[in-house]
């Protein structure tokens, strides 16, 4: 009876989810095409590779649609059992309803794990290969040819320029130039340059200054005859175009935080970003266990409740992550993981009122 039970509601949530997540999905290609078609023309880019970019965009939308069509799939599932009195039935035969929504909320579950795959190991990979085809059809624009307090990591140093120049392609010249490295917990070497270069995956700082530092103890000035070289080719059109936060993993988020609380930068969107790579993935099974109990209670009201309820909790939680993760989130007095996960726990907030009133 039980399994039985467990693949009757998964059956019921199986075509619901994927016409749901494959709709929401195709809206947001849609908008972007069309904005694709108002900055290019079809006559000048090739149409494969207008394809291929609304492919490789497809990991990013489907990162917010999955909870959608699971909320969608939960409830018309459970507005149908509820209307054709089925539900009332397994109650009825003893059932409680937390039982009857169990299959719903491993199924949430289910999803969050794929979600989180997802944008862990697929996403960043198809953003990158976004971003290179947006690139070479003109879609961000310019590459621009200067840039003031650039910051990159090159092998065991974080480095950062006062003002960056492209010349030659792909040759910088440099200015203003600061390398840390970072030896031991306790020891720091600051090397200090006024100028430098980049040419062909090489580094040159015109005879820098080494500072060697040992908690807030100065032990020794080092200044070198010779300039300063690093072997480390990197994608120049990357550092004037900064790669989006899509593009990264959640090990690589956190790397580029806990270097950037080295050298003193504000970290706060970084670290909002990282906490919404596992907030996100985890609303899937907040909805789908919240959007069959609301389903149940409003289930008689029509056949069109299970569609109103999914949209009212979609649209109650995308506000609420929008306000936390764009407006609270950037405010420095508000905690980073906080603003991650508030939408979640609003929404959990808003699960435990329902349940109580069905119970």
């Amino acid at each position: 009876m039980i399994k039985k039970l467990d693949a009757y509601v998964l059956r019921e949530l199986a075509v619901p989810f994927l016409i749901g997540t494959v709709a929401v999905t195709l809206m947001f290609v849609i908008n972007l095409l069309m904005g694709i078609l108002e900055q290019i023309s079809l006559q000048n880019v090739p149409r494969e590779a207008i394809l291929l970019g609304l492919l490789y965009r497809l990991p990013y939308f489907l990162n917010m649609t999955l909870p959608i069509g699971v909320s969608l799939a939960g409830s018309l599932a459970f507005t149908r059992l509820t209307r054709e009195s089925e539900l009332t039935a397994l109650r009825a035969a003893g059932t409680p309803i937390l039982r009857v929504v169990l299959p719903v909320a491993m199924f949430g579950l289910c999803v969050g794990v794929f979600n989180f795959y997802l944008v862990e190991k697929i996403m960043p990979k198809a953003e990158i290969k976004y971003t290179d085809i947006a690139r070479k059809v003109g879609l961000v624009g310019l590459m621009p040819p200067f840039k003031q307090n650039a910051v990159v990591y090159l092998k065991d140093y974080t480095a950062s320029f006062g003002t960056v120049v492209r010349v030659h392609g792909d040759s910088l010249q440099l200015s203003q130039i600061a390398l840390f490295q970072r030896t031991r917990p306790d020891e720091v070497f600051i090397y200090t340059a006024d100028s430098g270069v980049y040419k062909d995956g090489i580094w040159t700082l015109h005879k820098p200054y080494g500072w060697r530092l040992k908690g807030l103890d100065l032990l020794g000035v080092h200044p070198q005859k010779d300039d300063m070289v690093i072997d480390q080719k990197i994608i120049v059109d990357d550092f004037f175009t900064a790669p989006t936060k899509e593009t990264e993993t959640s090990g690589e988020l956190r790397a580029a935080i806990v270097n950037g609380h080295k050298i003193g930068m504000d970290t706060q969107e970084l670290e909002v970003t990282y906490h919404t790579r596992f907030s996100v993935p985890a609303s899937c099974v907040l909805f789908a266990c919240i959007a069959p109990i609301f389903a149940i209670l409003f289930g008689r009201t029509g056949g069109f409740a299970g569609v109103l309820v999914s949209l009212f909790l979609v649209m109650l939680y995308y506000n609420m992550y929008m306000v936390s993760t764009e407006i609270l989130g950037k405010s420095s007095s508000f905690p980073p993981i906080l603003a991650a996960w508030l939408p979640n726990i609003l929404l959990g907030a808003v699960g435990l009122y329902g349940l109580r009133r069905l119970e």
